[in-house]
């Protein structure tokens, strides 16, 4: 369910997958969301969400933290793992967050976040790191793609558009900077060797050494990327891949 909401929204917008994730069984049970009651607030997931998916470390307070966790309480999934709301289990008292007083519920926090312009300065400098450059950012060019992601409602593929047809995303020092994921770049071989493994598990054997083994990154944050794809073992094996694989094909 996960993957599917991903799919369906990775073109669309950031609030609509935003909502969606939160209130998918998957994230609910990976951050303990179904163990946050009135009486009991767990932190787990409100965190995260500031941390890692909306605003990023620094722009918030610990109280936030724990006002937006309260806002959360009750958000849960049934046994056929749709999302549920448990009424009894939901703090209904007045919250303060993020400078706003009121009786949120975890739609209300989504909201002010999404309200929040260093939403989209973060979600557009996560854009840039990926397409772009990990280490090469250009401040002015994520301001400026900021304020028009955010002024769209957070369109992503607005976003995406703006980046690739953009002058300077053809620079020589942009050219090549990036260095492809495990995954980006098995992809990229398969696709220009018209080929398929025999035994699905030499794929998963790829992942596990080469380091990005899917659907089991090592923390809700993912992979770190970058250079940490390279060390001197898995170097190694990129520079054999090419070889391994047209062997493979023969």
């Amino acid at each position: 369910k996960l993957m599917n909401i991903f799919r369906r929204n990775a073109l669309g917008n950031f609030g609509d997958m935003l909502r969606e994730v939160s209130k998918s069984p998957a994230m609910i049970q990976f951050l303990h969301n179904k163990q946050n009651k009135k009486e009991h607030p767990n932190e787990n997931f409100a965190r995260e969400l500031m941390e890692l998916f909306t605003l990023g470390r620094g722009h918030y307070t610990e109280d936030d933290v724990k006002e937006a966790a309260r806002a959360f309480t009750g958000w849960s999934f049934d046994e056929n793992g749709d999302f549920a709301f448990r009424v009894k289990q939901h703090d209904s008292g007045i919250k303060k967050f993020l400078g706003k007083r009121g009786d949120f519920n975890g739609d209300d926090i989504l909201d002010i976040l999404l309200a929040q312009k260093q939403t989209a300065v973060f979600i557009t400098q996560k854009v840039y790191r990926y397409f772009v450059s990990d280490e090469r950012i250009d401040e002015q060019h994520v301001k400026d793609l900021a304020g028009s992601f955010y002024e769209s409602g957070y369109d992503l593929a607005g976003l995406l558009r703006k980046i690739f047809t953009a002058e300077w995303f053809y620079n020589a020092d942009i050219r090549g900077a990036k260095i492809k994921s495990p995954m980006d770049l098995m992809t990229g071989y398969q696709r220009l060797l018209p080929m398929a493994f025999s035994d699905p598990n030499t794929t998963i054997n790829l992942q596990r050494v080469l380091g990005q083994y899917l659907f089991n990154p090592p923390n809700v944050a993912g992979w770190p990327g970058g250079r940490n794809w390279i060390d001197s073992s898995s170097l190694v094996i990129r520079m054999r891949l090419p070889e391994i694989l047209f062997m493979s094909k023969e």
